[in-house]
């Protein structure tokens, strides 16, 4: 049986934003297409009436489930034309800011996981190809980042974790109920969150003038500043975060402490130099 194939002629602005949305949330335009059909099936559609004589191709093949159901839905919407239908429903998407979009396109995780903190149950989750159980405590939004992660205590790794809800690959409710480790730490978490858990975690650098300009303007991930002292800076931070945020500084950067963050740097800079000797 033939799959069927949605295509259909959107603004240019859509097809520039669905590419960002693909990179940023690691899907294909497929991928994204269906899951806003199977979520915009059940919910009212307006006509925007959009000019479609001018912008850009936008197509993909319907998973099963979807070319299964795609004339039931579209009966139930009254659709005489399937182009304007889909152009409809992408426009009705973008119209949102980008962790509203998140929700949209992982709304049936969204939704175990907020079932899972009503009824105090553990996740049974896929990440990163591995199956973890984890204590689900908080679902937080990164205001920066504009995704979504949920704060939990992993047993895999005998620790506390931030998931990022769009890599989570599979997710179930476990019949076992959360287990509370460490409430102070939670509330703290709750109040001071950052994708990289950097609440009570320091480092200590030294920036120059170039690098100072570089941190004002460099806001992505970029840590909390506690304490100035000249060019010596304390910063809330983990190395994790470090190892993200600090290579782009290179020289105009130095740091301190902790000691083994500090070998770590070096050591990656004498293999770059190496690679450019």
């Amino acid at each position: 049986m033939k799959i069927k194939k949605v295509r259909f002629i959107a603004p240019y602005f859509v097809k520039e934003k669905i590419k960002e949305d693909e990179n940023h949330f690691n899907l294909l335009t497929g991928e994204i297409g269906n899951k806003l059909f199977s979520y915009y099936s059940n919910k009212d559609i307006e006509n925007l009436n959009i000019n479609s004589a001018k912008g850009e191709i936008i197509q993909f093949n319907l998973n099963k489930l979807n070319d299964e159901l795609y004339y039931t839905v579209l009966k139930e919407h009254e659709v005489e034309n399937e182009a304007e239908f889909f152009r409809n429903i992408f426009l009705k998407y973008l119209d949102n800011p980008r962790y509203i979009r998140e929700q949209i396109l992982f709304f049936e995780i969204f939704q175990k996981i907020e079932s899972a903190l009503k009824e105090r149950k553990k996740i049974n989750i896929k990440y990163n190809g591995e199956i973890r159980t984890i204590n689900p405590y908080l679902l937080k939004t990164s205001s920066i980042e504009d995704r979504s992660y949920i704060f939990s205590y992993c047993e895999k790794n005998e620790d506390y974790r931030n998931y990022r809800i769009a890599n989570i690959e599979n997710i179930s409710l476990s019949k076992y109920d959360i287990e509370i480790k460490n409430l102070d730490y939670i509330k703290s978490i709750d109040k001071n969150f950052d994708p990289f858990l950097s609440f009570g975690k320091n480092i200590k650098i030294k920036i120059n003038e170039n690098g100072q300009k570089l941190f004002e303007s460099a806001i992505l991930n970029r840590p909390k500043v506690l304490e100035k002292n000249g060019d010596i800076w304390i910063l809330e931070c983990t190395n994790r975060l470090a190892k993200v945020y600090f290579p782009q500084f290179l020289s105009n950067i130095e740091i301190l402490e902790p000691v083994d963050l500090r070998e770590w740097f070096k050591e990656e800079l004498k293999k770059s130099l190496n690679r450019y000797l």
